[in-house]
């Protein structure tokens, strides 16, 4: 049956539509008031988006899901693209992926710790932190500032005396009796909380009223590291820019679009104070505004903190209903407004150019990466810019212990998902041309399963290794594959020429490609080098230490094979069981702790 037949038998009423294609999955999910008018749309040309004819293009069936209310389309909308992920819906970066602060008050003693995922448990969540490096700073100042347990359930149960950061004044130790009290601690827990919602002005006013109990009862130590506190969270606040305090908690989304392309960018607020913005980009949508921010809004609140105010440059479509859904995912009212005047309206014109600054920086870095593969397609007499390059690397000590590496580089840019590591199997001794034999033979081993090949292979070497690269693909049956090999100048330098850059070796040329040293393409290829021996060391290093440590282990007496196993099912990992105190080890059954401390002098 034919799409336009589909279309036409369509019922009229309100709900869900999906686009599939031949094998039944899904490529596209919408809503709509009225499904067959609005799928009818993407048929007769009506629907001016991008993506639109690669879609009708790439369809064979139209399937719908009914609902009774905007409303229930809208829920409905956002669980299916979250269940199927349509190739051709906006990908929003889900909550889910980004750092949390979480403390549970109700437990004994409670402690910050950083989560991903939310949990309708009664504990306390702050965030999203979409920077992890930010959420660690974070939790770095939550500790250093306020003096709770940083150890596990398992050492606050084992510990008999105070640990060094009791020492320090950054633990008040609840794991030993007389140091401090259920309710003392609580105070602590409560200023914390206080400051990570962004109420910091109260937080100060506790921790001085604090401070100044303390000076009259002559604890004039706890005085003055809470003096040092309360002018840290104030030297903080400074810092920060508050716009009106009487604005409260709201999240204000700007947008600039060319296109198909833009970016949003979302400045939250909290308390009245400017927060660190994040940033969504969009490509390949160019609908109406008000469809399109309705989709956004939704999928970006699916989960996480959803302020009460939600500031936006356009209603978007259905937007009582999509206040309905997002008041029963607060359990609180949400309001959703378009400001037309005062700070507001100030605000949302900053969340515009914040959105139109990204915008371009991003588009300018965009066009160098474009321009660099270009270079590197001349160069390398591609038919096309290279999107996927792989690069391999070895590493061993003296050959004990060898590995290897690949990482893939997609659009000029690190793909870390696809990075790989090898243990060398076949290869006794330091033998790199066997080596990179062994794993160029087992990547395009897999690339003839998967079906997925670089546009350019990458050896990090001269002749010879692009030789043992070369031979390997001819032996497998790929000797199209374009290889090149990017070599250091290590002989130009041994004859003083101090300046010479890395070298580019091509298969079909007998001499080296010689770029000048600000070359993109040379600067691309020498990072994507430089990232192989890096990931290889790294994994190398990692791989030596676990042999070292079990080596060790061996030689501990008393340290057999059923006290080995014991341990690793103990800690469930060498890592972790490298990681961990005498304590800890300690608690292992049938490990005391002389053995604990031998373990653990042995690291």
């Amino acid at each position: 049956m034919t799409l336009e037949r589909q279309a036409s038998e369509l019922p009229t009423q309100s709900g869900v539509y999906l686009w599939k294609d031949a094998a039944g999955v899904v490529l596209y999910v919408g809503k709509a008031k009225s499904l067959r008018a609005r799928v009818r749309q993407y048929l007769s040309g009506h629907d001016g988006r991008f993506m639109v004819r690669f879609l009708v293009a790439q369809a064979t069936q139209i399937d719908c899901v009914l609902t009774t209310t905007e409303k229930e389309a809208l829920l409905l909308e956002n669980t299916l693209i979250k269940q199927h992920k349509p190739p051709y819906n906006v990908k929003l970066r889900d909550d889910k992926n980004f750092l949390h602060v979480r403390i549970d008050p109700r437990t004994a003693w409670p402690q910050f710790e950083l989560v991903r995922k939310i949990k309708d448990d009664g504990s306390k969540t702050f965030g999203p932190y979409h920077s992890a490096q930010k959420a660690r700073r974070t939790l770095e100042f939550l500790q250093r500032s306020f003096p709770l347990r940083t150890c596990s359930d398992s050492v606050l149960k084992s510990r008999k005396t105070p640990c060094l950061l009791h020492q320090m004044g950054r633990c008040v130790a609840p794991c030993v009796d007389g140091h401090t009290t259920p309710q003392a601690y609580d105070a602590i827990v409560q200023e914390s909380i206080l400051v990570l919602g962004g109420r910091s002005t109260e937080a100060i006013e506790r921790i001085r009223t604090r401070m100044r109990k303390a000076a009259e009862e002559l604890r004039f130590e706890e005085a003055a590291r809470l003096r040092d506190l309360a002018t840290e969270i104030e030297q903080t606040l400074q810092r920060q820019n508050v716009v009106d305090g009487k604005l409260g908690d709201r999240d204000v989304w700007g947008l600039f679009r060319e296109g198909d392309r833009g970016v949003i960018a979302v400045l939250p607020m909290r308390a009245g104070m400017l927060m660190e913005p994040w940033f969504l980009d969009i490509r390949g949508e160019d609908g109406d505004l008000d469809e399109l921010l309705s989709s956004w809004v939704n999928t970006a609140y699916s989960q996480g903190f959803i302020p009460p105010d939600i500031l936006l440059p356009e209603l978007p479509s259905a937007h009582e209903a999509l206040e309905e859904v997002l008041t029963e995912r607060r359990r609180g009212r949400v309001h959703i407004r378009v400001p037309q005047r005062g700070d507001k309206k100030r605000l949302l014109e900053l969340a515009d150019s914040n959105a139109r600054d990204r915008f371009r920086r991003k588009t300018d870095e965009s066009e160098r990466r474009q321009r660099t593969l270009n270079e590197l397609r001349d160069i390398c007499g591609l038919t096309t810019p290279p999107y996927r390059i792989e690069c391999v690397d070895n590493s061993n000590n003296q050959g004990t212990d060898p590995v290897a590496s690949c990482v893939v580089f997609l659009d000029g840019k690190p793909g870390k998902k696809e990075y790989r590591h090898y243990k060398i199997k076949t290869v006794v001794g330091s033998d790199d041309y066997a080596s990179m034999r062994e794993v160029l033979i087992r990547r395009f081993r897999r690339a003839a399963r998967d079906g997925v090949f670089p546009d350019l292979l990458v050896v990090d070497g001269g002749k010879g290794q692009l030789g043992v690269a070369l031979a390997v693909l001819e032996e497998l049956g790929f000797p199209d594959q374009p290889v090149i090999g990017l070599a250091k100048p290590r002989t130009e330098k041994r004859r003083g020429e101090f300046d010479a850059v890395d070298k580019i070796i091509l298969p079909s040329q007998p001499d080296p490609v010689i770029l000048p040293d600000n070359s993109g393409a040379l600067n691309l290829l020498r990072f994507i080098r430089n990232e192989s021996h890096r990931f290889a060391i790294q994994f190398h290093r990692r791989t030596r230490r676990k042999s070292a440590f079990r080596s060790a282990l061996d030689s501990i007496p008393g340290v057999g094979g059923k006290r080995r196993k014991a341990l690793l099912e103990h800690f469930g990992s060498l890592k972790k069981l490298q990681a961990a105190s005498v304590e800890e080890i300690a608690a292992c059954p049938g490990i005391g702790p002389k053995l604990a401390e031998e373990i653990v002098r042995l690291r």
